[in-house]
């Protein structure tokens, strides 16, 4: 309290003396001044260190650079090519069609378990010292023997280890492993399809978007040249003193304002050439822009067919549906497999034809008595794995397997379901949004035109018509927003009935 008497004092005297400011540390206090801005400083600051407001510069119209939709040579593209380049160098279709490829020698290697194995070569034995014969003796001997033909590893009066024709499996994979094969190629080839419908619809959206980017650029570059028009027009009549300075200022702001989200549009178009270019693989700095200047209006699914019709057509032709229900039929082979498995022998079926001849160390030359041999072996071998146990986990397994495809066939079936609800709701949707954007801007655009007219002939502010110049704006952006999305939700739709992506433009 005593330090802020004297303070106190200070400015009473100073008030009684008819002073009008007054220095408080750095910060100067004086009467109230609406047009100098808030200066905030440090107190105990030194004297030379006072802040002053700086004079303001009088509004001008923004006089940034034209907006140049290209940075460098533009590679124009349309629908139909991207779909056409999309289905031929995508990786992603690439690499579902090989996937077919490997089910099919796969087919070809189960259809094979029914055929023999073909082994031909030749084994030398030669054998020195210790050697028990049949009568349990233990004799020194020298003997050697060579055989060559069909097959291999023939020692001794045994039949040939390694048969020249072989045949050795159970006959529960040659029966069942075709048909499951068979079900896998299936599977694999609408899985395929499935990938290049979607990759594809993703493409057209992708190429969508970047109609979306250049069209809303373009509203952008059109509602720049409206504003501009008030700026001028404001910006002269404060110089002329008929209105308020304040009014240009604000009139600048939103020009600025309005620039700045057309280079915002202008950044969302170089991210979507970019992403279509992926999608296309090919080289992003081609700079790719779309050959339509107009968003296109894509009429793929009729918009009078019933949503229920719509899901059944779905469910039936759905690709994805189909190589779900050829893998349920995988699984159910595997099982039926394993369960005969159990029932059915191991076979071993080998003829071995070939040359064969020895000595011992009486005979010279020591290979000699060369003659032809012929062998024949078959077993059987019904087998219980770890007392069947094993059998019955493996059969455990594939019950497991059949009862995840199951699963997941119905998972895909409510997806499938919820694509088609989605897009249908969509399509019906932005098609009353679009109808709404038409007559927004129709009506956002007369209304601009009316305000613009009354005020050139001066019977209003400039200012008045920056609300008019935003709502047509905003009008330019909704049209477009709702007919890429019309055209994006029909291809999604015909995608999700299981078609693949094509171009259908409505008559004019």
């Amino acid at each position: 309290m005593k330090r802020t008497a004297p303070i106190w004092a200070a400015l009473l005297a100073c008030l009684a003396a008819g002073c009008h400011s007054v220095k408080f540390g750095d910060v100067v206090i004086g009467p109230y001044d609406p047009d100098r801005p808030v200066v905030l400083a440090k107190f105990g600051a030194p004297e030379r260190a006072i802040l002053r407001p700086a004079p303001e510069p009088e509004p001008e119209p923004p006089s940034s650079p034209p907006l140049d939709v290209l940075d460098g040579p533009a590679q124009l593209i349309d629908l139909e090519t991207a779909l056409r380049l999309g289905g031929a160098d995508n990786p992603t279709i690439a690499i579902a069609e090989e996937a077919v490829r490997v089910s099919v020698a796969e087919q070809t290697q189960a259809r094979a378990l029914i055929l023999p194995d073909l082994n031909a070569g030749a084994n030398l034995r030669i054998h020195r010292g210790a050697y028990m014969d049949n009568a349990g003796n233990i004799i020194n001997v020298n003997v050697q023997s060579l055989y060559f033909g069909g097959g291999t590893y023939a020692v001794g009066s045994g039949t040939v280890a390694i048969p020249g024709i072989r045949l050795f499996g159970n006959p529960a994979d040659a029966i069942y492993a075709p048909k499951a094969a068979a079900q896998r190629v299936v599977q694999t080839r609408f899985d395929a399809a499935a990938t290049r419908h979607y990759t594809l619809m993703d493409i057209g959206v992708r190429y969508l978007a970047l109609v979306e980017a250049q069209a809303s650029l373009e509203a952008y570059r059109q509602s720049l040249k409206d504003i501009e028009e008030v700026v001028r027009l404001t910006t002269n009549h404060a110089k002329a003193g008929l209105g308020r300075d304040s009014d240009a200022k604000r009139a600048a702001a939103e020009a600025l304002l309005l620039r700045g989200q057309a280079q915002t549009a202008r950044e969302a178009l170089g991210v979507a050439a970019a992403e279509l270019a992926r999608l296309l693989d090919i080289d992003p700095s081609q700079n790719l822009r779309p050959a339509d200047l107009v968003p296109p209006l894509l009429e793929l699914v009729d918009g009078r067919v019933p949503l229920e019709a719509l899901l059944d057509q779905a469910l039936a032709e759905h690709p994805e549906i189909v190589a779900r229900t050829a893998e349920v039929n995988v699984q159910n082979i595997r099982v039926r497999q394993e369960k005969a498995r159990l029932w059915l022998p191991l076979v071993s079926i080998g003829m071995s034809a070939g040359g064969f001849g020895g000595g011992n160390q009486n005979s010279d030359p020591r290979l000699q008595n060369f003659g032809s041999r012929t062998d024949f072996d078959v077993a059987l071998v019904w087998s219980l794995r770890n007392l069947g146990v094993g059998n019955d986990a493996t059969i455990g397994i594939a019950r497991s397997g059949l009862e995840q495809a199951q699963l997941e066939r119905m998972r895909v079936l409510d997806r499938i379901r919820r694509e088609v609800g989605e897009a249908h709701a969509l399509a019906q949707q932005r098609r009353q949004q679009m109808d709404i954007a038409r007559k927004r801007l129709e009506t956002s655009h007369n209304a601009y035109v009316q305000d613009l007219k009354r005020i050139r002939n001066q019977k209003g502010l400039p200012i008045e018509v920056l609300q008019s110049a935003n709502q047509l704006t905003a009008a330019r952006l909704d049209l477009v927003r709702a007919m890429i999305g019309y055209s994006q939700a029909q291809m999604q739709l015909y995608t999700a009935l299981g078609n693949p992506p094509m171009v259908r433009r409505p008559a004019p």
